[in-house]
């Protein structure tokens, strides 16, 4: 019984018709499957002109850089950048502010004519109506 355990077991391994191996194909597969010429066309591409790297110039006036997010908000709404980027900056701002009203009244004084500036103002307004009033020397014939 054995025997015929074994012997049926063998005949199984290949069975009439199969391949030998596991890679095999049978012959007709091949010819049905495959073309045995390349049918591709050899394209060759060239350019229409070519440019020599010495002419071609990189003008630096011509090249203008994007503005930055900075530059964008600063110009819609100035300090508006320095409230997104330091939002608790609140002394910093305030010293400021204190600073921007403290030109702004230095400024005003400085406008303001000191008491010399207007006696001799006065002075020459009054030497200029004198020179108009005063009688004309007498011609000499």
């Amino acid at each position: 019984m054995l025997f015929a355990l074994l012997f049926s077991l063998a005949t199984l391994a290949e069975p009439s018709g199969w391949p030998a191996g596991p890679t095999a194909l049978p012959a007709d597969t091949l010819t049905r499957d495959s073309l045995r010429t390349d049918t591709l066309r050899e394209v060759v591409i060239r350019p229409l002109k070519t440019l020599p790297i010495e002419g071609m110039k990189l003008h630096v006036e011509d090249v203008k850089n994007p503005p930055s997010l900075g530059n964008v908000l600063e110009k819609l709404s100035p300090g508006l950048n320095d409230k997104i980027l330091h939002p608790f900056a609140f002394k910093a701002r305030k010293k400021e502010r204190q600073h921007r009203r403290m030109m702004k009244v230095l400024e005003d004084y400085d406008k303001v004519k000191t008491f010399d500036d207007l006696l001799r103002e006065a002075y020459e307004r009054q030497m200029a109506e004198d020179a108009l009033t005063a009688p004309s020397s007498p011609r000499q014939e």
